[in-house]
């Protein structure tokens, strides 16, 4: 009875201190976060591209002809934006009603950079209608959030359009624009949550 006893205590010993080890580990570097007032503007930025976005999906010369409610929704699948960008609250302070929220907005950042960086190039490649417009207000947005351009990725543009039936290519930009529509919406409460502070107190 008394080894067993002996053995359970060392175990929890061995693992306390592993636990110890750990959590003593060196902490990695994040890059700066946004001041506020550059928070401000990718918010304002964001809700503007969330509205130009809706419109494109509304223009009659865009998809006249075609039914683009009932296509299904094509995201980015390279990124984790809405897990990245999310607040995780802890469940046992969710029950007590205390506000205990776990938030790393480095890594929001970098997943809004990257699809902000993937949209725009595929915007920019679609070669039936101008999308100049849209495609430059996201690159406004890449601009003014300075924090994100530490990532160094190199996005391409949506090979399915600019290659194949034209009238492929608009279905599949309806879908695109359908994702981006979706995620830009992520984006902009995002910056949102960003520009109020809330996760830094």
């Amino acid at each position: 009875m008394m080894p067993n006893f002996y053995l359970y205590l060392a175990s929890c010993v061995l693992l306390l201190a592993l636990s110890c080890q750990v959590s003593m580990g060196t902490p990695m570097r994040m890059p700066r976060s946004l001041d506020s007032e550059k928070c401000s503007q990718c918010a304002d930025l964001s809700r503007e591209l969330v509205k130009n976005v809706k419109k494109l999906l509304d223009n009659e010369n865009l998809f006249g002809g075609l039914n683009c409610s009932e296509q299904r929704v094509e995201v980015n699948s390279k990124t984790q934006t809405v897990l990245a960008c999310e607040p995780n609250t802890d469940m046992n302070t969710r029950c007590s009603g205390q506000r205990n929220t776990t938030f790393s907005e480095s890594e929001c950042l970098r997943n809004i950079r990257i699809d902000l960086e993937h949209y725009t190039a595929s915007l920019q490649a679609y070669k039936q209608a101008d999308l100049s417009s849209t495609a430059q207000d996201t690159q406004n947005l890449l601009n003014i959030c300075p924090s994100t351009q530490w990532v160094s990725s190199s996005q391409v543009a949506d090979p399915k359009l600019t290659s194949g039936d034209p009238v492929d290519q608009r279905v599949h930009l309806c879908k695109v624009l359908k994702g981006f529509h979706l995620r830009v919406i992520t984006i902009s409460r995002a910056m949102g949550y960003i520009s109020a502070g809330d996760h830094r107190k």
